[in-house]
């Protein structure tokens, strides 16, 4: 399998005309030249979260070093150093990271430099294309237009060639780095200017393609140029539903730990797969309306992780899925992507909670989303699935987690998130800082 997969999805009718308009915008003769962010717009990543693969590195880190911290805790500290020391100076760098990271780790040089490798290692091998992308760019190849990739990464040219060469891109015209660039990283009209420089057109001439809204199409339109959004995939999985929200209200403080890596991963194949070409969510459904979806994300996480149902209700739904054709199909696309792309990585971690996206179905199913198993259920069973559906508890996704003191991560084993006893501690709390 390569890295870019087709799901075996049908598109709707405005996922179709969206996708052959923005088609069309590129192959316009209007254009000498068309720009693409990177991250998010030509590629995906398999993780959802973006500490994960520091995850993976915790034992080759603890062979380099006696320090008792995680990797994964001096590394995302070490960046957040790197991004306000460098700010106004390219930004931070997988080096300039690592060599912050070498002093707080006390690393030798030469374990700084391992796991450097590893992590450009790994966030080569966990890198997808974007198959809609893939499109837009190889559109513009064929229409002739002068291709300039913006790589907004930390990672330095030679792991970016890379990562273009493994997803197709490598016959990409120009390539602008940003911390290449020496200034500040957020100055969104430097990097513009650095594309028309690479472009060696007049604005008019140039079609910018990305998920950022100021970077990507404020800036280049008020420059004079013409520009196309295409949000990531993450986000537009996000907002389809409430399933991610019920993840999140479940591990509001402990999503981020290495047990929840197969989770993570689910989600980010979600997202990479079925998120590819933007769409609107759907009334009354949580999975967009589609049979396919449904299958891929609840029968295919659990396929995929070898879990058991764990009552009645779970079996009858699986069975459902499995007896469909388009939510078969969907089960095995996603058993067979997750085992493609982490097979090998995350076995000794588990497969704790991968059932979520069942249990969602199962405690808390829209109405859209049981009408389209309605058909084929006993109308028995699905009055009773119909009576035992609440709405479910969500919690707003951010990008990244909470941080909890330890004090604060024995609290809640002790007394978990939801409990009754957890409930009147935290009503007290809010009165005493003067919560209504």
């Amino acid at each position: 399998m390569e890295k870019q997969f087709k799901p075996r999805i049908a598109l709707t009718r405005e996922q179709l005309e969206l996708r052959q308009k923005m088609l069309s915008e590129v192959s316009k003769s209007d254009y000498s030249a068309v720009s693409f962010r990177l991250t998010g717009t030509l590629t995906a990543t398999a993780f959802s979260e973006f500490e994960d693969i520091f995850m993976l590195m915790e034992d080759d880190f603890r062979g380099l070093t006696t320090v008792r911290k995680s990797f994964k805790e001096l590394r995302v500290a070490a960046a957040e150093e790197a991004e306000k020391k460098f700010c106004n100076s390219g930004g931070a760098t997988v080096g300039r990271i690592y060599d912050i990271l070498a002093k707080s780790a006390k690393l030798t040089p030469f374990g700084k430099d391992k796991l450097m490798k590893r992590e450009c290692e790994l966030s080569v091998h966990f890198t997808l294309v974007r198959s809609l992308g893939k499109e837009l760019f190889d559109e513009a190849k064929r229409t002739k237009k002068k291709i300039i990739i913006v790589a907004d990464t930390i990672y330095p040219r030679n792991v970016i060639v890379r990562i273009l060469s493994a997803c197709g891109y490598e016959e990409a015209d120009e390539l602008v780095v940003p911390s290449e660039l020496k200034g500040d990283v957020t100055d969104h009209k430097a990097i513009y200017d650095a594309i028309i420089a690479k472009a060696k057109v007049s604005p008019a001439k140039l079609l910018h393609i990305g998920g950022d809204v100021e970077a990507d199409v404020e800036i280049p339109i008020m420059n004079g140029s013409k520009a196309l959004l295409l949000s990531g995939t993450i986000p537009l999985m996000v907002k389809s539903g409430r399933l991610r929200g019920y993840v999140q209200a479940k591990h509001v403080y402990d999503y981020d730990e290495p047990e929840y890596l197969a989770l993570h991963g689910i989600f980010g194949l979600y997202a990479s797969y079925m998120f590819d070409v933007p769409m609107s969510k759907s009334a009354q459904s949580d999975f967009c309306s589609s049979e396919y979806m449904l299958g891929f994300i609840v029968g295919g996480s659990v396929a995929a992780a070898g879990i058991h149902p764990r009552d009645k209700r779970q079996s009858m739904l699986l069975a459902l899925l499995s007896d469909s054709t388009e939510s078969k199909k969907g089960m095995e696309d996603m058993d067979r992507l997750f085992h493609f792309h982490f097979d090998g990585h995350l076995e000794k971690y588990g497969y704790k909670d991968c059932d979520m996206p069942l249990q969602f179905l199962s405690e808390h199913s829209a109405v859209g989303d049981r009408a389209m198993l309605q058909s084929r259920l006993d109308p028995a069973d699905f009055a009773e699935w119909t009576e035992g559906t609440k709405e479910p508890q969500l919690a707003p996704v951010r990008a990244r987690t909470l941080k909890r003191s330890f004090t604060a991560k024995i609290a809640d084993k002790m007394f978990p998130p939801g409990t009754k006893v957890r409930n009147i501690a935290d009503g007290m709390l809010v009165k005493m800082k003067g919560g209504k």
